[in-house]
């Protein structure tokens, strides 16, 4: 073995093991001496490599092309076809060039037409189904996911059938067959983590897809259970900006929860990383970080952050959002009506949300003949999906449109299981969101006390995570609840609910005001009826919340 094959293989083996900055060190090392066309070509793709992983895509770009260059010169076509392949892969990734990277695949399919089956073979189709993908074309993504696993099991390569199986898993997910593509997405980030993977660098797309995964179908509890060991591995390795992906991704588990001041830390370091090198992917990060700004009522900063990824559904829904909260609901209508069209139906997650915005936009808008076909999709959706927080969605959009149609009982019994479920989901936003349209519905039912509760729950809930426009609402909902239902009170209720709420018995009260024991009796029944109350003590609660004490 020579010097520079020794440097070579080192480079190599550094790759492998994630040391992305000496290997690049061995591969320029080599390149800055004299070298035969094979090992220039050798060496030229090993720089590439290391750059993929450093974010440099105008030398990841130059070196692999110039490994092309060097495999077609000493006629090794397999070697040509592997780096188009990343040629590929990498317009898609760093700058969304589709017809870029359809060029160098259609290169790597004629350069590997008449050649037997090989690792390159696996290799293209996984970049061609990952770039199915990201234009939408599942069918067409799962048929490469399954080409490159069956590659992959063939040849015996793990890291082709674990990234296959990721790639099927999630094209699966965003089809709607959620068990299917979950199951494949958990056995292929256990099989990558567990370290059955060749390289490191294999690891990457089985994680990034299962969390992916898991904000899509709001499976908070496996995006727990998962995203700490995934984090920690992307950390150990320095994933440069495909872990900034991932902090994107997590941070939409964070927002959900309630974390959102380390969902805000998580969408800065990201959108600054993948800035500079992946612009496309940037925008995930400001439309995510701009629908926080939109929650924290920081509305003109949201919309700058929409603008930046204007050309993402989630920069549109946050925009749609962003309308809505400012009295524009048929504008929001009209955002999202158009959303919707550029979703293809068999994508049927990332239309979820979509949905969710369109019902509230039409409600709104006094738009009731908007809701069935909308309430229909999503309700089919979360029957399909399952899990707690789709069910929440479906429920409450339900109840929503039979509040609309006047059945207002249907629409009590509909939101409140809907609340229920946002909260064992842990999704504290949604829950209040839900619970003030609840309160709306109570009030305009007559029920004003009950109203009032649920509209200072959610206000609590706002003022807490930070929320400022939608704890102002709140507010004002219990503001107007709060003196409707004192005025249905007579004065001697009022009497006798503030001493119900500092103790007294009615045996006390009837002593205190000189009533009969049974006309005090009358007056507390009258008290809960009138204030939809259940009992004593949510009488007395009640009274501490609306300042009768």
């Amino acid at each position: 073995m020579t010097a520079t094959d020794g440097v070579l293989f080192d480079g190599w083996d550094l790759l492998r093991r994630g040391a992305w900055r000496d290997a690049h060190a061995r591969f320029a090392a080599a390149l800055a001496s004299p070298l035969d066309a094979a090992a220039e070509a050798t060496a030229a793709e090993g720089a590439a490599a290391a750059a993929w992983w450093l974010d440099d895509d105008a030398e990841m770009t130059e070196r692999y092309e110039q490994a092309y260059r060097n495999y077609r010169a000493v006629g090794d076509d397999c070697g040509a076809a592997r780096v188009s392949a990343w040629l590929g892969n990498g317009a898609v990734q760093f700058r969304g060039e589709a017809a870029v990277a359809q060029g160098w695949f259609q290169r790597a399919r004629r350069l590997l037409a008449d050649l037997p089956e090989s690792e390159e073979h696996g290799l293209l189709a996984l970049f061609e189904g990952m770039a199915a993908r990201l234009r939408g074309e599942l069918t067409d993504a799962v048929a490469y996911a399954e080409q490159a696993m069956a590659i992959g099991g063939r040849l015996h390569s793990p890291d082709l059938e674990i990234q296959g199986m990721a790639l099927s898993g999630t094209a699966y997910v965003s089809q709607g067959r959620i068990s299917e593509g979950m199951r494949l997405l958990d056995e292929a980030a256990a099989a990558a983590l567990a370290g059955e993977v060749r390289e490191v660098g294999s690891v990457w797309i089985p994680t990034c897809y299962l969390v992916q995964g898991c904000e899509q179908t709001r499976d908070w509890e496996r995006a727990e259970q998962w995203c700490g060991r995934v984090m920690d591995f992307c950390r150990r390795y320095d994933l440069g900006s495909p872990f900034s992906r991932c902090r994107t991704h997590y941070s939409t588990v964070l927002l959900w929860r309630g974390d959102w001041d380390e969902a805000e830390t998580q969408l800065l370091r990201a959108a600054d990383e993948l800035q500079e090198q992946r612009p496309r992917f940037a925008a995930e990060a400001w439309a995510r970080l701009g629908e926080l700004r939109r929650r924290q009522g920081h509305w003109d900063e949201a919309a700058e952050l929409f603008e930046r990824g204007r050309s993402l559904p989630a920069a549109r829904l946050g925009k749609a959002e962003l309308l809505l909260d400012r009295g524009d609901a048929q504008e929001a209508v009209d955002v999202l009506e158009r959303v919707l069209d550029g979703i293809s139906d068999e994508d049927r997650l990332e239309r979820g949300p979509v949905l969710e915005a369109f019902v509230r936009a039409a409600a709104a808008a006094k738009r009731p003949d908007l809701l069935p076909g909308a309430t229909k999709e999503l309700t089919e959706i979360a029957g399909d999906v399952g899990g707690e927080a789709l069910q929440a969605s479906a429920l409450w959009a339900q109840g929503v449109g039979w509040g609309m149609r006047g059945d207002t009982d249907q629409a009590i019994t509909l939101l409140t299981r809907g609340v229920e479920l946002f909260e064992s989901a842990r999704g504290p936003y949604d829950a209040a969101r839900a619970r003030l349209d609840l309160a709306a519905i109570l009030a305009d039912g007559g029920r004003t006390g009950a109203a009032a509760q649920e509209a200072l729950a959610a206000q609590e809930t706002f003022e807490q995570l930070g929320a400022i426009a939608d704890a102002r609402r709140a507010s004002r909902l219990v503001g107007l609840a709060r003196r409707t239902s004192t005025l249905e009170l007579t004065a001697r209720q009022v009497e006798i609910l503030r001493l119900l709420a500092v103790g007294l018995t009615n045996r006390e009260i009837a002593e205190r005001l000189v009533l009969s024991e049974h006309t005090v009796k009358r007056h507390v029944a009258n008290i809960l009826t009138r204030l939809d109350l259940p009992s004593r003590a949510a009488a007395v609660a009640y009274a501490s919340r609306v300042d009768l004490l």
